[in-house]
């Protein structure tokens, strides 16, 4: 394995990102439209096993887990690849055979396995979260500028035809003014709120547990932690709203384009904060500044079950037999009007009451309302491998890292700001919380050597 040398980051602005994507060098590799793909996938288990349907039509070379018994039938669904426990031997030795990879790992292990792939130029596809820290996103988004690669993060929901009648509606002012938009999710489904760690267990022969600690802090395999639960734990996961913000606060990211917030604050959280796991409920508020003509406004996020208040828009429909708010979605409000979105994936947005929908409905019929079309996807998946094959520019894929980036900064923000304990100003400039140096340990994170990013 050849080490990685680690040279020190200086952010730079946000728009350094966007001018680095107009200039930056073209594709090391481009792989033409009659062209297979040559896939490897990283994290084979759970979630990796539902991308086996990418390899359809192209070639499996490479399948990476460092937990064998994750594997299932995949080596019998892909018998001329190579099976690996640690991703970074796999580089070594197939670099020149993987034209994409996808990347199904724990959240601690996303932006070490995605610099890796972008620095090769190869074209990625990466669960959600895009990162683990705030300084991971704002790095992968300006290697992706530079590399011009393929690439997608795995908020599936982004493709949905949902959202983007979210984003039609708010941009063409359907709202008026949006002064607030609150989410809300039911996770965490795993435990939360732990301060202890629970007993050392014992690593299974089919496991490489120094290969599945990678870059965090090495510690004893433990009850509540693999092959799961690890989304809990500081050290490897970014809790609830790592989880799910990605999907459920998609919609609000690209419909109100805020690109970053000026504070944040955790507002509630149940138990008392400790040094291990996340809370079991929270809620977060980000205070976004007025750009061009859209004026400020606030964001919330509620979880654990915790929700927003019931709008009187609800309350008083005798159209809504149901009175109660969904188990998660997002409530837009502004100065002419509420929108409702149900679940997760922009799901049925709705204006309430009924009486509103309806009489959006008419006028969009009519024309009276006027709304930019979004086009529709050809899937979400799709998108990514059209544009690793040719077919499609590089940036096609909707939700490529240069939007992934910017959007998985201001979720981990609201873990810094539960962290740290008290509400922060950003500067995203120098990727700093001006008055509090304490967060910077929340930031960004030391790597254990060898698993650095290469910057």
């Amino acid at each position: 394995m050849h080490p990685i040398t680690r040279r020190r980051f200086i952010g730079g602005s946000l728009s350094a990102v966007a001018m680095m994507a107009a200039t930056g060098p073209t594709l090391l590799r481009a792989e033409s439209a009659n062209n297979k793909l040559g896939i490897a996938y990283i994290g084979v288990g759970g979630q990796g096993r539902a991308h086996f349907g990418a390899a359809r039509g192209h070639n499996c070379v490479a399948l990476c887990d460092p937990d064998l018994g994750r594997l299932g039938d995949a080596p019998n669904r892909f018998p001329d690849a190579k099976i690996y426990q640690d991703y970074r031997r796999m580089f070594d030795e197939l670099e020149r055979r993987i034209d994409a990879v996808i990347i199904s790992t724990p959240d601690h292990h996303h932006a070490p396995a995605v610099m890796r792939a972008l620095r090769a130029g190869k074209h990625v596809y990466c669960e959600k979260p895009l990162t683990f820290n705030v300084h991971e996103a704002r790095v992968i988004a300006q290697e992706t500028a530079r590399r011009k690669v393929a690439t997608q993060m795995g908020n599936q929901g982004h493709a949905n035809q949902g959202n983007r009648r979210v984003v039609e509606w708010v941009r063409a002012g359907v709202l008026g003014t949006i002064t607030e938009v609150h989410t809300w999710t039911n996770r965490p489904n795993w435990p939360a709120g732990i301060a202890r760690r629970p007993a050392r267990v014992p690593v299974p022969s089919n496991l490489d547990w120094d290969a599945w600690i990678g870059p965090a802090p090495f510690r004893d395999r433990h009850e509540n932690l693999h092959p799961f639960n690890w989304r809990g734990w500081m050290d490897f996961g970014a809790g609830a709203i790592g989880d799910m913000g990605a999907h459920t606060w998609d919609c609000v990211w690209w419909a109100m384009d805020p690109v970053a917030p000026a504070t944040i604050h955790t507002i509630r959280h149940e138990p008392e904060r400790n040094n291990e796991t996340f809370s079991q409920r929270a809620i977060h508020k980000w205070q976004f500044a007025a750009r061009g003509e859209r004026p400020a406004f606030d964001a919330y996020w509620y979880e654990g079950g915790l929700k927003p208040p019931v709008p009187e828009e609800i309350l008083n429909d005798p159209a809504r037999p149901n009175k109660q708010l969904p188990g998660s979605g997002s409530l837009f409000i502004g100065t002419k009007g509420k929108l409702l979105v149900t679940g997760d994936y922009g799901n049925s947005p709705r204006l309430i009451p009924e009486a509103a929908m309806e009489a959006l409905s008419a006028s969009l019929r009519t024309g009276d309302v006027e709304v930019q079309t979004i086009p529709t996807s050809p899937g979400h998946m799709r998108e990514w491998l059209l544009a690793c094959t040719g077919r499609e520019s590089w940036d096609f894929p909707k939700s490529n890292f240069l939007y992934a980036g910017p959007l998985n900064e201001a979720m981990h923000l609201a873990n810094v700001a539960y962290r740290v304990g008290k509400e922060i100003r950003w500067d995203p400039e120098n990727l700093r919380c001006p008055g509090a140096p304490e967060a910077d340990q929340f930031i960004r994170r030391e790597y254990r050597k060898g698993w650095e990013l290469g910057i």
